[in-house]
């Protein structure tokens, strides 16, 4: 198996889960270490990124990454698992709505909210993913979570139908505002079909099939370098004196620019512009917080 780095940006395919096609991807590039970042439903397409040997290491902070989404809803039916994969809960008549009254109602879903996830989740509830817990059809409470909405469009509607654009922070289940906004008409709500456009940083990169890897002469020209994670990181250029003692973890003196707050990461350079891992700057020094042996080989 090759020791490979850099980053793919995987169209998921429908009907697999996130973590069985990344084990696909890996026997494809015959990769000692892989992992992708925030998982997507199984009948769910679109934007997968999957990392490969030092990109692994940055995979952690593409969580908290703001991402798009497409989705498409039926208005009238609710599932257990808020999609079309669940069981039918309930079916309710459809008011008469308006596509005015589509669009007030999707725009009233902006900005900063309290969310409650949809029982089928990855949410642990006292030590046990909360889907195997309603799979047991035991019952699943789970707390509100602060989500942002950064932006909702409507794209798409009819009597029992409708589809919208979602820009939304980390931690937002696309369902259950599917289901919320059913709610709010009396109906109910479940999603019929998702995809993911974009992962932040990634919003204008395309994305790769497994086919177009399977076809490729050369599949390793897909990858992007590992530093690509964070571009959207502020970077710091540092001379091979100073590149030394940063890898040593030495805290050398840094004072050319100043952080933003005590939270800010940095992307660190060497002169030779090659990326050295991630640095943060404190008192007048910079901090090694995470080394990175490498970019795309």
């Amino acid at each position: 198996m090759r020791a490979l780095n850099g980053v793919l940006l995987l169209d998921k395919p429908p009907g697999i889960t996130s973590n069985r096609v990344l084990q696909k991807v890996r026997k494809l590039y015959d990769a000692k270490k892989a992992g992708h970042t925030g998982s997507l439903d199984p009948s769910a397409t679109g934007m997968l990124p999957v990392c490969f040997g030092e990109a692994t290491k940055l995979c952690g902070y593409m969580l908290n990454a703001e991402k798009t989404y497409r989705v498409s809803a039926l208005l009238g039916v609710t599932t257990d698992t808020e999609d079309a994969d669940g069981n039918v809960l309930q079916t309710r008549d459809v008011p008469n709505i308006t596509e005015a009254q589509m669009i007030q109602t999707v725009a009233s879903f902006k900005g900063e909210q309290l969310q409650t996830p949809p029982a089928y989740s990855a949410i642990k509830k006292q030590g046990v993913r909360s889907y195997k817990l309603a799979r047991e059809g035991k019952p699943v409470e789970l707390e509100p979570r602060l989500i942002n909405v950064i932006d909702a469009t409507l794209i798409g509607f009819d009597s029992t139908h409708f589809t919208l654009e979602l820009r939304v922070s980390k931690g937002t289940y696309i369902r259950s505002i599917v289901r919320d906004i059913g709610e709010s008409f009396g109906c109910g709500a479940h999603v019929t079909e998702l995809r993911r456009l974009s992962v932040s940083p990634f919003d204008d990169k395309p994305m790769l099939s497994l086919e177009d890897i399977q076809a490729a002469e050369n599949a390793d020209d897909f990858l992007l370098e590992t530093d690509q994670v964070i571009s959207d990181w502020r970077s710091i250029a540092i001379d091979d004196d100073t590149a030394l003692r940063f890898r040593n973890g030495s805290k050398p003196e840094y004072v050319a620019i100043e952080a933003k707050s005590e939270d800010e990461l940095f992307r660190v350079y060497n002169a030779a512009n090659q990326f050295l891992g991630l640095g943060k700057l404190a008192n007048g020094r910079l901090e090694t917080v995470r080394l990175i042996g490498g970019q795309l080989q």
